[in-house]
């Protein structure tokens, strides 16, 4: 068995267990969960076969996108809600989100309760919709400006032709060029662009120093910083304290899933 085998709750480095974060990864395989802590990445498996669109995690819960259902993680495994076909899924403060088929709405005590229609949504996050045609605001559902955009973050949107920060009503363009992710958390922010994963480093966005040259598509937050790319490598970047041999960074770990197009922890 090699060490890449052994689950991390069952390893040991200088003594410390390190807490463990399960990641989870959406493609057109299915979600594969990942096991990581301190740096390492463990075990991982393919937790639920379909159609992933999206995937998003908040205060312990999991919620998945695929093109039948929208999926919730439990004790009981992956549960369908009822939402039908979905092409993105997020939280705000008051929960969960969803879209598909050109409908906005939000799960509340076990139903679906319809914001509005809102068609080609390609990402929700911290009460921001981003679509085919500009920035939507949630749950008014109130257009922000902006076009072709791919992904939101709080106080950021990434589209096909740059990377913007909103300034008070107004957006303002921070980098040039694609960008397929962007995420922030208020400590920390990340964008991935077509030229590469880059991170905002005492106000300039830096490039990250990643040990492969593959197209990043996602990125979250948890313990530690976690990457994916579209060809399936899982990417982890952890603080130089928070790892067993005291040897920070990115370190990565190739899942060969497919048609990869997010990750999350809860």
């Amino acid at each position: 068995m090699s060490d890449d085998d052994i689950a991390l709750s069952e390893k040991r480095m200088y003594g410390e267990k390190r807490p463990e974060t399960h990641a989870y990864v959406a493609s057109g395989l299915g979600v594969t969960r990942v096991e990581t802590a301190g740096g390492q990445i463990g075990r991982f498996s393919l937790a639920q076969r379909c159609k992933a669109r999206d995937v998003a995690g908040s205060d312990g819960e999991i919620a998945v996108a695929t093109d039948e259902s929208v999926l919730v993680v439990t004790d009981d495994g992956f549960t369908p809600t009822g939402f039908g076909p979905a092409t993105a899924v997020g939280y705000d403060t008051d929960g969960l989100l969803a879209a598909g088929d050109g409908r906005v709405a939000r799960y509340v005590d076990g139903d679906w309760v319809r914001l509005g229609e809102i068609r080609a949504v390609r990402a929700i996050d911290g009460g921001l919709l981003a679509a085919e045609d500009g920035v939507y605001a949630l749950p008014s559902l109130e257009r922000l400006g902006l076009a072709d955009v791919t992904d939101v973050a709080p106080g950021y949107a990434a589209t096909a032709d740059g990377l913007y920060g909103r300034d008070g009503d107004e957006w303002t363009e921070r980098r040039s060029g694609g960008h397929q992710a962007v995420e922030s958390d208020g400590e920390h922010a990340h964008a991935a662009a077509d030229d590469g994963l880059f991170e905002l480093v005492a106000g300039r966005w830096e490039p990250c120093s990643l040990p492969v040259e593959e197209r990043v598509v996602d990125v979250t937050y948890g313990d530690d910083t976690y990457a994916i790319t579209e060809d399936g490598t899982f990417l982890v970047d952890t603080e130089d304290a928070a790892t067993a041999d005291g040897q920070g960074g990115w370190r990565q770990r190739s899942l060969g899933v497919p048609e990869v197009v997010g990750v999350a922890v809860a």
